[in-house]
């Protein structure tokens, strides 16, 4: 590893914190442990906290002095038991551990924390090369503490502020990414790590997005039958159930009054359907103190190739109000009632 140089740090860590897009800062951290140790691989993972099993998402990568971040994460779920194991005691005990490379005694795998300032662990950074001495090995903990705390504070400004999901503003720039990825004629997919054994094919096909614009069936009535409750309780209530029922790769966002979007990616319709249906259910399902049930409406458009994510929402807003009009708390497609004949185009402006 070169000589550490604290003014070169400093702009470091200025540099890290100039940017407020994710794939930027992660670029520029990559770069900066890259001057710091030229020969090592570095990968950085999101971790999966919610999967039924331990799973992480391949964000970043510097290899060769080659730095990218990817234009979808890459889920990498299948790891060798001894990976496993150690990912598992880095984020147990908060420390680095290490892993041998078994085609090369000189090399080894180093496992890094990243971790935010509630005390969780959310990101991972494998370090694959020479084994770093104590001080290095601070060094890059310090970079990863100042990218969680950095992605934190633009996390929360990305936020609704009484429903705490994404907000309105996300909604568009993560639209806006999607449809730039789906026009680009070659996806960049980086290959896997030797240690993996994750079927990257498998990664790839879930590059398809499928957006759902999500309504509160009467909202108003159960406000003014129930006065003395707050409307906001509610739309927290089903914040957090939206929040709970989606997977760490989707993500939901506050759209505006009682309407929320929920992005989701699947291989197909048939799974696509399968989840919006889920999460229909469930909170169709939750009993609400002094409410009962509430039910949702959800109108879903596929984002492939519209003009802009105005052009997406509408779409899935056709859909939405044919819900509604045939009686709600119900899934309908916009493709589906364009090609029955149920709905007209929806004509952009």
């Amino acid at each position: 590893m070169n000589s550490f140089n604290s003014f070169e740090f400093v702009d470091s860590l200025a540099e890290v914190s100039s940017h407020t897009e994710r794939g930027v800062i992660e670029r520029s951290l990559l770069q900066t442990l890259t001057d710091y140790c030229p020969a090592s691989e570095l990968r950085l993972y999101r971790v999966l906290v919610n999967e039924s099993n331990q799973g992480l998402a391949l964000m970043a990568y510097a290899k060769n002095r080659v730095i990218d971040t990817l234009d979808y994460e890459i889920r990498d779920t299948t790891l060798p038991d001894e990976f496993s194991k150690a990912i598992n005691k880095t984020i147990q005990s908060h420390t680095v551990q290490i892993v041998p490379n078994p085609q090369n005694d000189d090399l080894v795998h180093s496992i890094y924390p990243a971790k935010n300032n509630n005390n969780q662990i959310i990101a991972i950074m494998i370090q694959s090369g020479s084994e770093l001495d104590s001080k290095n090995q601070h060094l890059i903990h310090a970079l990863l503490k100042v990218y969680s705390n950095y992605l934190e504070l633009i996390d929360k400004a990305r936020r609704d502020k009484l429903t705490q999901l994404l907000n309105r503003e996300s909604l568009d720039a993560e639209i806006s990414r999607i449809l730039i990825r789906n026009n680009t004629a070659e996806n960049n997919i980086l290959k896997l790590p030797d240690y993996s054994n994750s079927d990257l094919r498998r990664s790839a096909k879930n590059s398809v997005y499928w957006l759902g614009l999500v309504d509160i069936d009467h909202f108003e009535k159960i406000k003014n039958a129930h006065s003395h409750l707050n409307g906001d309780e509610i739309l927290i209530l089903v914040s957090r159930l939206l929040d709970k029922n989606i997977r760490d790769y989707d993500s939901a966002y506050r759209f505006d009054g009682e309407k929320f979007v929920i992005i989701i990616a699947s291989d197909n319709e048939k799974t696509a359907t399968f989840a919006f249906e889920r999460i229909r259910r469930e909170i169709n399902n939750h009993p609400f103190a002094e409410v009962g049930n509430v039910s949702i409406s959800i109108g879903i458009t596929q984002i492939s190739n519209q003009a802009d994510p105005s052009n997406i929402i509408k779409e899935a807003d056709c859909a939405l109000s044919f819900a509604n009009s045939r009686g709600e708390n119900q899934v309908r497609f916009y493709t589906h009632l364009l090609k029955a004949g149920l709905i007209e185009k929806y004509m952009e402006d």
